[in-house]
């Protein structure tokens, strides 16, 4: 499992700060492969993820329970890391629309999330909604996916549509103000589960939305990882989650590849 590591190894020297939940705790080996290419070089990556992730309150699915995004350890960890230059990507921005919280306050999530990027010199990507998704979904196909993914959630087709759009505009209008990447999820990334990418779409959804890390026009053809690598980056623990009520912590960073790249998770 561990084929891809290697101990004569290059010290990263750029820094990657992702944050999100199920889409890229799904993608991740991709999302790692595309950084890695981006800069050919090292990476050091900080990842606050996981299915069901909050942005700002503690979640807990299949028994595993995660901290929410914005009071993570990740903060701090990226306050005492040695200075390099960041790129980050906000993505999976929704999630709370579906267990109840103001859009006000998810926003804010965001908007301090955004705050601590920014301090740390950061070149951000926001990802967008899967709007269009949301706006063809029928009735049933929507209430089946609410039961099976949000079992709590009462929300309705028209708020969520409604939530969707006006949390849309607000990200949009954020990403101009402060001069961030806010970018639209393509409808044809999607099959019949209209939230998490399809398997296919993923070596062309990641590289898309992240092409403002890269310098060259030319597009990025990311090779799908390997087994190895892909089950290496899966086994790797994260600083804190508590799993059946058994609180566990791991130090980070958690995983090294053969490039020299480390992985920390929180």
């Amino acid at each position: 499992m561990t084929r891809d590591v290697n101990h004569n190894l290059l010290m990263p020297s750029r820094r990657v700060v992702l944050l999100g939940a199920s889409n890229l705790a799904r993608s991740f080996p991709m999302v790692v492969a595309t950084a890695r290419l981006t800069w050919d070089e090292p990476v050091e990556i900080m990842a606050a993820m996981g299915h069901g992730r909050s942005y700002g309150q503690d979640t807990t699915v299949f028994g595993r329970k995660i901290p929410g995004i914005f009071p993570c350890a990740l903060w701090q960890d990226l306050q005492n890391r040695p200075s390099l230059p960041t790129a980050a990507l906000v993505t999976d921005i929704g999630n709370d629309l579906l267990y109840g919280v103001a859009p006000d306050r998810l926003y804010e999530w965001v908007v301090q999330c955004l705050d601590l990027l920014a301090a740390a010199g950061t070149t951000i990507v926001v990802t967008q909604m899967p709007i269009e998704n949301v706006e063809h979904l029928s009735e049933a196909r929507f209430r089946f996916y609410r039961r099976l993914l949000f079992p709590r959630s009462r929300l309705t087709l028209a708020d969520a549509r409604a939530l969707v759009r006006e949390f849309n505009d607000r990200l949009i209008a954020l990403g101009e103000s402060r001069k961030i990447s806010v970018i639209p999820v393509s409808s044809a990334w999607y099959g019949l589960d209209p939230i998490h990418l399809q398997r296919r779409a993923k070596r062309i959804a990641w590289p898309t939305l992240l092409a403002s890390w890269r310098a060259a026009d030319a597009p990025l053809i990311v090779p799908r990882p390997s087994l190895w690598t892909t089950a290496y980056l899966t086994s790797l623990a994260p600083w804190e989650r508590t799993l059946l009520g058994i609180r566990r912590r791991a130090s980070q960073p958690s995983g090294r590849l053969s490039d020299g790249t480390t992985i920390s998770l929180y």
